[in-house]
């Protein structure tokens, strides 16, 4: 375990739970950014990724699908 972590734990131990909570929830939407960001990066960049883009276009060919019904699943 890091320092940082270390100290993370500490800290959150020390907190009343619903407080505790809280620094939970920010640390997730921290580490949720952090995977967009990654995506970002990914969509941004200006390569071609040829399987994804014969996926794409052997889905459109498909044609158009009824929408998933939650009732039938």
């Amino acid at each position: 375990m890091t320092a940082v972590a270390k100290e993370l734990v500490e800290i959150v131990g020390a907190l009343p739970e619903d407080k505790a909570r809280e620094v939970v929830d920010f640390a997730r939407f921290l580490q949720q950014q952090a995977g967009d960001r990654e995506w970002e990066r990914i969509i941004d960049a200006k390569r071609s990724y040829p399987k994804l883009d014969k996926f794409v276009a052997d889905a459109l060919r498909e044609g158009p699908v009824e929408p998933l019904d939650p009732a039938k699943l």
